[in-house]
């Protein structure tokens, strides 16, 4: 820009360099007084006129004659008049003119004024850094704007002038345009029409703003809502919208297609052998091996530790599904490299069909689910069917159910408690009461073993009552031996969902007498994927009783922002996921501490958990994380052990 810039107004403002270049100043004479110009143009006529009195009197009359002077006299204050009206408003007009420039040219959103015609009247100075074209760019190719709009949103820019022509009335949308150096450019586009005293459209102004960093933060928030965060493959969330989309697509019978649902074997066991640094780099190699396999075929997806569920569409039978989830299961079998260590992991795999074997996301994967159990248990195939008697059929199940009904009536289930530490001082802060079975006849039995079972069966509930009671109870004890200890229990998704529920709860504080206060329940995301307010209503009715709330394995699955704000927890319990890679893996880290940043925000207390190492532990205080659950500090322990360390500190 040149240090003098002079606009066509003449002259109302000049931009220079010194002290500050984007400095503005008002040209002296814009500032001019009214009755200085009516005085100026007065003076002139009145001497116009004199002159042309005296003229005449010394050439054509011997006399003065009035007549002669007073009409020309009148007629010039007239003209005198309405030249220094004129004179006046093109001087406003400089000076509005001048200060309308002076705010817009130095503004970082790109404004522009284009007349019916299309054609630009002012652009301002922005334009270069939102699209790389100068002002006078605009002004010489009054279809500029729309050569510059993205592709993919030209349509939209169609129908959006095609809108302010008809209807008369401002827009705001958000497009993206092709920069000059060829990049994207997200931008806000706010404009509407302009009319004049009359109401007749004359033209069309617009600010411009660009987005594209807000895009961009979107697009990663939208990415973490979606997608697993280790696999970089979809999450439960986005497989639900996979599969409504499916269903969307294939409303006819005669079009369907399937769900198979992929359990992982001997993952536990590479987990348990050689730590699950290596194990999370197993998976991250099978979910690029799956995601070549089903490439172009079907959609994969990590349902939630070794689990996967793959969408395949167009299958026109079940030997179809079935012929493809053994292609899956020959690449899954191949050997991993890893570390020098050859791998080998199998699998198994349940099959349902849209829309014989359900109607909705949830029944197709449980019913998958189902089938894969059955064929897990199989020792002649690792791909099952589902079908309505598979659960009557599968004797190994059926055994499990029967030993959990047994189970419970002889009080074999017991809870362990795993202590949660002040990592700046190692105390224990607070326990997590978890299930354990203790069998007559087999000793020690795996929650893995169990769990399932009972959440299948719906003996979920009676388990879940009979671990809340017992930690209840252990409350009331350590209160009465001076200990004061907040206990968390975990209520699962279909305890959650049994009607009674908050009754059951309150019942149960009510029996042992404890101080609410103690008690926190965890509960996961999957509560709320059928019915948000009955989950809302429930969550507030058991605030009301006094216990507190705790979303566990928060950073999987459905995570959602909105209901953090909606729901009234109390606490962030952070998925172990998050803490295995968290000293190798940068991504885990900048998660970790977005995280945490919003629990704070929230002022939510958070409790990390999976904390094996002390590298972990020295890292999570350097990232403000104190309190934490793992092996590093204490494994799950029996009530009796938990109490001689609680007394002894």
């Amino acid at each position: 820009m040149n240090d003098t810039d002079t606009s066509g107004d003449g002259g109302a403002y000049a931009r220079v360099p010194a002290p500050d270049q984007d400095t503005i100043y008002l040209d002296a004479a814009s500032n001019r007084r009214p009755q200085s110009l009516y005085l100026r143009n007065a003076g002139i006529a009145f001497l116009l006129v004199g002159s042309a009195a005296l003229l005449q009197m010394a050439v054509v009359y011997e006399s003065f004659q009035p007549q002669l002077f007073v009409i020309p006299a009148l007629v010039a204050l007239v003209i005198a008049f309405l030249l220094a009206r004129v004179s006046l408003l093109k001087t406003q007009l400089q000076r509005e003119n001048a200060r309308f420039r002076a705010v817009a040219d130095v503004g970082q959103e790109f404004t522009y004024f284009c007349s019916r015609d299309g054609h630009y009247e002012y652009a301002s100075p922005s334009s270069v850094q939102l699209t790389g074209y100068r002002p006078d760019e605009f002004y010489a190719k009054p279809e500029l704007m729309s050569e510059l709009i993205h592709p993919q949103d030209r349509e939209r820019w169609q129908q959006h002038l095609a809108n302010l022509g008809t209807n008369r009335q401002s827009d705001n949308i958000d497009l993206r345009l092709i920069h000059k150096d060829g990049h994207t450019v997200w931008f806000q586009h706010i404009c509407g029409p302009v009319h004049d005293a009359a109401g007749r459209l004359i033209g069309i102004r617009a600010t411009n703003i660009d987005i594209t960093e807000r895009k961009q933060f979107e697009a990663r928030i939208e990415r973490m809502a979606y997608y697993d965060p280790l696999t970089d493959l979809p999450n439960r969330r986005a497989l639900n919208g996979e599969i409504e989309q499916l269903m969307r697509k294939y409303p006819a019978a005669e079009n369907r297609f399937a769900v198979l649902f992929l359990d992982l074997d001997r993952f536990k066991h590479i987990n348990d052998s050689y730590g699950h640094e290596l194990g999370d780099q197993l998976l991250v190699k099978l979910a690029d091996r799956l995601r070549r396999c089903c490439e172009n075929r079907a959609t994969i997806s990590r349902f939630g530790g070794d689990e996967l569920v793959v969408l395949v569409p167009d299958v026109d039978s079940p030997k179809t599904a079935v012929d493809y989830a053994a292609h899956l299961l020959d690449s899954i079998e191949r050997p991993f490299i890893l570390d020098d260590k050859e791998l080998y992991i199998s699998g198994g795999v349940g099959v349902t069909l849209y829309p014989y074997d359900g109607q909705d996301a949830a029944t197709l994967i449980r019913n998958a689910d189902a089938a894969m159990y059955r064929a897990k248990q199989s020792r002649h195939t690792r791909i099952a069917l589902y079908s309505e008697e598979l659960i009557d059929n599968i004797a190994a199940f059926v055994s499990t159910e029967n030993r959990i009904r047994r189970g419970l009536k002889e009080n074999e289930f017991i809870a362990h408690y795993q202590p949660q530490v002040d990592m700046h001082s190692g105390r224990i802060v607070g326990a997590e009461a978890l299930a354990r079975w203790q069998s007559h006849d087999r000793g020690l039995i795996s929650p893995a073993e169990f769990i399932p079972v009972a959440e299948e069966t719906g003996l979920i509930d009676q388990l879940g009552r009979s671990i809340l009671s017992q930690a209840c109870s252990q409350i009331l004890e350590w209160q009465r031996a001076g200990i004061r200890l907040p206990l968390s229990v975990n209520i699962s998704g279909r305890q959650f969902a049994v009607p009674g529920f908050v009754d059951q709860i309150q019942g149960i504080i009510g029996e042992s007498g404890i101080n609410p206060a103690q008690l926190e329940l965890e509960i996961t995301e999957q509560v709320f994927l059928e019915d948000m307010d009955e989950a809302t209503d429930k969550l507030w009715q058991l605030r009301d009783l006094g216990v507190s709330i705790a979303i566990d394995d928060f950073g999987i699955g459905y995570s959602s922002l909105s209901y953090l704000k909606r729901l009234p927890f109390n606490t962030l319990k952070i998925d172990r996921t998050f803490t295995r890679d968290i000293c190798e893996d940068a991504r885990d880290v900048a998660i970790l501490r977005a995280i945490l940043s919003l629990s704070r925000d929230l002022r939510l207390n958070t409790i990390i958990e999976g904390v094996e190492t002390k590298a972990q532990k020295k890292l999570l205080l350097r990232l403000g994380c104190e309190r934490a659950q793992g092996f590093l500090f204490h494994q799950p322990l029996p009530a009796a052990e938990l109490t001689s360390l609680l007394l002894k500190r």
